[in-house]
């Protein structure tokens, strides 16, 4: 299933480069845009030609929503804070894995395959957004659960994303042995069980990342991203969200400098490592410009990724729950103590470091998670009601 361009320009919503017809002595030329403009928009057409010619199943609503965040934004001093709202990309819990897996699920359906197989924690949301995928697209779904942290509370296996997924109609398999995040288990010998026994597995590995199309998904973003920024004649100096298995910010990056977009990208890590996540980031984005055949290659020095909240992966401190009650109590938007709670807290720890400059303009993404929130909520406190009485 492919799409077309020019349709997908418009869903992937700005503005197109327009000429302005002027007359002069009744003689009609076709003036172009600024220099600037122009050159951008014709760069960023170039990347959703290169990007859109390639196959893809239509899963996401694009393009995803941008807003001001006035009342959260205030707590970070002389800072212009927007919300890019990955986490309403359209399958059932909405995330950012939705994004790559319109590029995974159309080489899935190309190869023959009858059934996507994943791996992912207890509460994944990149296994749920698979099963949505796969529910979508009429193909069957094998989620392989990996014990990469312990239970958060007594209702951790029955609710939140595997409750989704179980109602989305995967099959839910669990590995017991405690391993750490690196760590994707038994996936081969998964996929080989599945075979054994009739199906045609398509293997996507933990996170969708480390696959040859896994940053494909937010290099177009990124130019999706172009243009709702010049739509809203905003320049975001920094863009902050949080970092995992490393797809997302490889393919902002890839992406980003691809169209020639000077925005710094500021990863924030789901636990305490940093090293490992640089250095796979590194090799996904330039996997990913080779991959569609662009010359620019992303630096080291372009990488970056810290840690706010040094727990271990599926678990949060105080600091990391504060910042989650202050977004909902200031905006009326949720975010996961796993993922997006923590780059709540690291976008708060750059503005307390004086990381961005007077009148930066500072794009934070909201990549979803939100379903895991329910996994967590012996760790929010017990709600507390108070009797209504009778007046008089």
């Amino acid at each position: 299933m492919r799409i077309a361009l020019e349709d997908a320009a418009d869903s992937l919503g700005g503005i197109r480069s327009r000429k302005v017809i002027q007359s002069d002595n009744n003689d009609r030329q076709e003036t172009p845009v600024p220099d600037r403009k122009r050159i951008d928009q014709r760069t960023v057409d170039d990347l959703l030609r290169l990007l859109l010619g390639r196959p893809r199943v239509s899963l996401a609503l694009l393009p995803t929503p941008m807003q001001k965040l006035e009342n959260f934004g205030s707590q970070l001093t002389g800072t212009e804070l927007w919300l890019k709202r990955d986490d309403l990309t359209g399958l059932a819990g909405g995330g950012n894995k939705t994004r790559k897996l319109e590029f995974l699920v159309a080489d899935a359906i190309e190869s023959g395959a009858d059934m996507l197989v994943t791996a992912g924690a207890i509460q994944s949301n990149h296994t749920r957004q698979t099963a949505a995928a796969a529910a979508r697209c009429q193909l069957k779904c094998a989620l392989l659960h990996l014990a990469w942290t312990k239970d958060a509370g007594p209702g951790y296996r029955q609710v939140g994303n595997i409750l989704m997924s179980h109602i989305m109609g995967a099959e839910l398999f669990v590995d017991a042995s405690a391993r750490p995040i690196e760590d994707q288990g038994p996936l081969q010998d998964f996929c080989d069980f599945l075979r054994k026994r009739g199906d045609r597995p398509y293997l996507i590995p933990a996170g969708a990342s480390e696959h040859r199309l896994g940053s494909l998904g937010y290099m177009l973003c990124a130019a999706e991203i172009a243009r709702q920024s010049a739509a809203l004649e905003v320049h975001f100096d920094y863009l902050v969200h949080c970092t995992g298995s490393g797809s997302t910010q490889a393919g902002l990056l890839a992406g980003l400098a691809a169209i020639g977009n000077t925005t710094r990208v500021i990863g924030v890590s789901d636990d305490h490592e940093t090293r490992i996540k640089r250095e796979r980031v590194l090799q996904l984005a330039n996997a990913a410009l080779a991959e569609i055949g662009l010359p620019q290659r992303i630096s080291p020095a372009d990488v970056e990724v810290i840690a706010a909240d040094r727990s271990p992966y599926g678990s949060a401190d105080s600091e990391t729950f504060d910042a989650i009650r202050l977004l909902a109590q200031k905006e009326g938007l949720m975010a996961d103590p796993v993922y997006e709670g923590k780059a709540l807290r690291g976008l708060l720890k750059l503005a307390s470091d004086g990381r961005f400059e007077s009148g930066s303009k500072v794009l934070l993404m909201h990549l979803g998670g939100t379903p895991a929130v329910h996994a967590y909520a012996n760790q929010f406190g017990t709600p507390e009601f108070s009797p209504l009485r009778a007046a008089g």
